[in-house]
């Protein structure tokens, strides 16, 4: 909560208004996060620009994109 760019993640919401595709979609994003590490072993976040603009909607939050280098 103390980090600088704290409204930038991914949420799915608590109590009565818990999405109840949350934790299906959390697996689906492990595995296809690993499976692309394992392919992608070279790939590295580029460093420095300007910060990506964020898919801003009322209970989710995600960068429009990610630049990444082999």
């Amino acid at each position: 909560p103390y980090r600088t760019n704290v409204r930038h993640h991914l949420a799915f919401g608590v109590g009565r208004h818990r999405c109840p595709g949350a934790s299906p979609a959390r697996t689906e994003a492990a595995v296809a996060l690993r499976i692309a590490a394992s392919r992608l072993s070279g790939a590295r976040l580029e460093e420095g620009g300007t910060e990506s603009p964020m898919l801003g909607l009322l209970s989710f939050r995600a960068p429009l994109g990610v630049t990444v280098s082999r």
